[in-house]
């Protein structure tokens, strides 16, 4: 391995100290949860392992909870991780030369920060080892966090481990609200899907009213809110002119 190589690699390992800080505890969240549903340890962790995907393992988690089928859960994990297949198609436009088991291996570590982290590194820095680095402390933090839930499980008081689970659902809280702070169509969609799975759910199965729901309103909202990015780069693209232009330089000042 040539020190290029290396450094590249110890690189990527330190852009992703920042997401250590956020997987160790929701991982510890995840384990305890994961227990709580009936998992056993063992699952558990290799859950962890397998399925590399915060908001998929949650959502399985709490779906195994309510005794969802397995169709039901996999339809709901396969949407919900969704994205991931366009995030890998960004990442590895930036590795033309990585060959295709490369990137099958890869994408399966493709996850948020993931892709936060390399897409917007510098192309100095946007290689493989770089990304090798970032997967190899991301995804050994967020098993630990699951480890680390399974033995504090054993160990904590009840009602501590019962609040654990409670920041699951803070996740997804986390996730969806900056979305409907910035836009209120948005928050129309995601209200219209809470409404629609709780009615759903009182005539047929909770886990297929959240599927159903998810599938009718995700494609509501595509047409709905299909403008949205768009006027987002116009205005960024108006706010950089503006910035650019001399004589409006010259008026601020």
């Amino acid at each position: 391995m040539s020190e290029k190589t290396l450094s590249l690699f110890w690189l990527g390992m330190r852009s992703g100290i920042p997401v250590v800080f956020g997987y160790v505890p929701v991982g510890i969240a995840y384990g305890v949860s994961a227990l709580q549903a009936g998992f056993s340890p063992f699952e558990t962790v290799l859950m962890s392992m397998m399925v590399y995907s915060g908001s998929g393992q949650v959502l399985g988690v709490s779906m195994t909870a309510q005794h969802a089928g397995l169709t039901a859960i996999f339809i709901a994990t396969f949407l919900i991780n969704f994205r991931y297949f366009i995030m890998s198609a960004c990442i590895f436009s930036r590795l033309p030369k990585l060959r295709s088991l490369g990137r099958i291996i890869a994408s399966w570590f493709v996850v948020d920060e993931t892709f936060a982290i390399f897409t917007t590194a510098p192309e100095n820095k946007a290689k493989l080892p770089y990304l090798v680095g970032i997967i190899a402390l991301t995804y050994s933090s967020w098993v630990l966090g699951a480890v680390i839930g399974v033995v504090a499980h054993s160990i904590l008081p009840e009602w501590i481990s019962a609040g654990l689970g409670i920041a699951l659902y803070a996740l997804f809280i986390a996730i969806v609200v900056p979305g409907c702070r910035r836009n209120a169509k948005i928050l129309l969609i995601v209200l219209a899907t809470a409404i629609s799975c709780t009615l759903l759910s009182l005539v047929i199965d909770g886990s297929w009213a959240i599927v159903i729901s998810t599938l009718v309103w995700a494609a509501l909202g595509a047409f709905f809110i299909k403008d949205l990015g768009l006027q987002d780069n116009k205005d960024q693209d108006k706010q950089n002119s503006v910035e650019k232009s001399p004589s409006l330089g010259q008026d601020v000042e």
